[in-house]
């Protein structure tokens, strides 16, 4: 009870500080002295431990800078994707809609990404590239700017970051659009900043929640317990010179982020209904696509006459086609197949 009291106090005051807030309306602009909170506390809260009231407050802290600072542990760190166990998780959407899904932004992603994708395309005639960042991250910015390549032929400088200059590029087949880049509220760091640098390329759309706004590069700073706070401290910049921010969507689709975290398990499970209305795209380009089945069309060319060599399926032995549920993921595909049927019809 102690403990949770602490954590809730710890929570609220260290966003007041983070804001400059006031806890009262009577009080002035000028925030409380820190040091003087903590030993009030330490000296007058019954029960409470040195040990308890240091580790509210770091977690209470740390907790309001929302990833802007971090605790990483020892000298080596061993980093794990969030998003998956590969780098690149893969599959073919509705037969024809490539879809690459990414955990974490770092060394060797684009020569993944490229494999991944051409195993693909062997097997299937693609119409374009769905490529989920939703609650990726990642510190290499050089890596980004290798995957922007697979998607690009543009040389122009596509990030700006620290003291980094991007190394020479070199020309590279690329992977064929459209392409609609997934993202949301926890795409941060290097994958949003790969988010951003696509679109200032023209090279994709981007789908789904605002990003966190973690473009930025960090340092270390070791901690006497072993461990090391990472603070950012210089924003990643676009190549027009302009600071990465919390990335708009061009689409944007509200979802919940536990929502999406079980929709990543599954697009296709329906999830449990909930009191929050329904998940509402910005556009209305949904109601106008085509989901009209295989079977369909022959029973249609049937109809017009032309049965030549028709081999029509039995109604009752097929399986229902299963619907993509994850609302930002159905409307990237959707959206992918409208403009691969439009760059059809033009040629």
């Amino acid at each position: 009870m102690i403990q949770r009291f602490l954590n809730l106090f710890v929570l609220t005051l260290a966003g007041w500080l983070a804001t400059g807030g006031s806890l009262c309306a009577d009080t002035t602009d000028t925030a409380p002295d820190f040091k003087q909170v903590y030993e009030l506390l330490r000296a007058n809260l019954p029960g409470v431990t040195d040990a308890e009231l240091n580790s509210a407050a770091v977690e209470g802290l740390l907790h309001q800078l929302h990833g802007r600072a971090t605790l990483v542990g020892g000298t080596t760190e061993t980093t794990v994707s969030p998003g998956a166990a590969e780098p690149v998780q893969s599959a073919v959407l509705e037969s024809n809609v490539a879809y690459l899904r990414v955990g974490e932004v770092g060394s060797g992603l684009a020569d993944k990404m490229n494999a991944v994708y051409h195993a693909l395309a062997t097997t299937n005639p693609l119409a374009g590239v769905a490529l989920d960042l939703r609650f990726a991250d990642g510190n290499d910015y050089a890596a980004a700017i290798a995957v922007a390549d697979l998607f690009t032929t543009k040389k122009t400088t596509l990030l700006e970051w620290g003291q980094e200059v991007e190394a020479p590029r070199a020309a590279k087949e690329l992977i064929p659009g459209p392409l609609v880049v997934l993202v949301n509220g926890e795409t941060g760091g290097a994958a949003e900043a790969l988010a951003a640098a696509l679109r200032e390329a023209d090279a994709g759309l981007i789908i789904g929640n605002p990003t966190a706004g973690l473009a930025m590069t960090t340092r270390d700073f070791p901690l006497k317990n072993g461990e090391r706070l990472r603070i950012a401290t210089n924003p990643v910049k676009l190549g027009s010179g302009v600071a990465i921010s919390r990335v708009s969507p061009d689409i944007a689709v509200t979802v919940s982020a536990d929502d999406e975290r079980a929709y990543l398990k599954n697009p296709y499970a329906a999830l449990a209904p909930s009191d929050a209305p329904p998940a509402v795209a910005t556009n209305d380009f949904l109601p106008f696509v085509d989901h009209t089945s295989e079977a369909d069309l022959v029973q249609e060319k049937l109809k017009d006459g032309d049965d030549e060599g028709a081999i029509v399926p039995a109604r009752g032995q097929l399986e229902p086609k299963p619907v993509i549920q994850d609302p930002v993921l159905a409307r990237a595909v959707d959206l992918i197949k409208g403009l691969a049927i439009v760059h059809e019809s033009r040629l």
